[in-house]
């Protein structure tokens, strides 16, 4: 019996090799339309709100021909742009955050173009002015406006009565507030009068009303805030709601870096995003663990290497160790009794 030779007579025929799937993931064409980030496209898709070539999309994992198809949300065509964009505003006291108002109030796209597909990355308060980018580049939203990212915000806030060190410190060191605690990666007393005071306060997480419920809980109620800078992007040369776009390299640092210019705190080391080279974070607590249920300051010791340990000593041959006191205690070691005079 001759064995065939398994090259010229394959068990299996090899498979054809599928063609590989052209176009782009439909969660990832949202975001690049500046529609949202792709974690947020990927629920619009799920709740069917998104449409290619008039069926509905609602699973993910679906390509798209940026060029061929045609894209819609909620009825409304989506077109790719033609080119990234980031807009500074020096956002004025008394325009809301929001794409529409049932109160009738001012927007922040009432300030901006509306034909560039811009959404806002965060938010400010209606009574907050200062620093507010816009960008058509969901992926760069998503980078600069999440918490894990670690992205520094500088505020300035007028707040009553003259806070004392002690004070600033427990900013520093953080206080409890309804969603968890928080605190300041820096601040610092700029100027003050007889009855109020400005200060300047770093944040990274960009929580909602953080600013103010940050210092409301120590006991100086915000008077007038504004943000300075955002990612190192600042508001200079600009009057109260006029805006400017950024240059292709200062994006390109956004994007790669988190942050223009040079960093005004060290990374911190508590957070994962500070392992990637360039994120703008802040200081971290010393190196030593703290203890649960320890106070403050209190650490403890860290461990040494197994090499490093002294051998542990042995008593000698002809001594034994002293027996431990106690009722439990056991007595002297007695020599075994002898097998003589024993009844067998």
């Amino acid at each position: 019996m001759t064995r065939s030779n398994p090259q010229e007579s394959p068990r299996h025929p090899p498979r054809a090799a599928k063609p590989p799937k052209s176009g782009e993931r439909l969660q990832k064409f949202l975001s690049r339309c500046g529609i949202a980030s792709r974690r947020a496209a990927e629920e619009l898709i799920v709740q069917g709100r998104v449409e290619i070539n008039g069926k509905v999309a609602d699973q993910l994992g679906v390509r798209v021909d940026p060029f061929a198809d045609e894209v819609r949300l909620d009825g409304e065509r989506l077109k790719m742009p033609a080119k990234r964009l980031l807009i500074v505003l020096n956002k004025p006291v008394g325009f809301l955050c929001a794409a529409s108002d049932p109160e009738g109030r001012p927007l922040v796209y009432h300030l901006v173009p509306k034909d560039q597909a811009l959404r806002s990355i965060g938010r400010l308060d209606f009574n907050t002015e200062g620093v507010l980018l816009f960008t058509n580049d969901g992926d760069l939203a998503e980078r600069l406006g999440h918490a894990r990212y670690a992205v520094q915000r500088v505020y300035e806030a007028r707040v009553r009565g003259i806070p004392s060190e002690e004070t600033l410190a427990r900013l520093r060191q953080g206080v409890r507030l309804e969603d968890g605690p928080a605190r300041a990666e820096q601040v610092d007393l700029v100027k003050q009068t007889d009855s109020n005071a400005w200060l300047r306060l770093t944040l990274t997480e960009g929580r909602n009303r953080e600013v103010r419920r940050l210092l409301e809980r120590v006991g100086h109620p915000v008077v007038r805030l504004r943000r300075v800078s955002f990612a190192g992007v600042t508001a200079a040369g600009l009057a109260l709601g006029q805006w400017k776009t950024l240059e292709d390299n200062e994006i390109e640092q956004l994007r790669t870096r988190g942050h223009i210019g040079a960093f005004e705190l060290p990374p911190d080391p508590r957070r994962k995003a500070a392992k990637a080279p360039g994120l703008s974070t802040g200081p971290g607590p010393s190196d030593a663990p703290q203890r649960r249920g320890a106070g403050r300051g209190q650490a403890v010791k860290k461990a040494l290497p197994i090499d490093s340990l002294p051998p542990p000593k042995r008593p000698s041959r002809g001594k034994r160790p002293a027996a431990p006191a106690g009722r439990n205690a056991r007595g002297p070691s007695l020599p075994p009794p002898s097998s003589r005079g024993r009844k067998r």
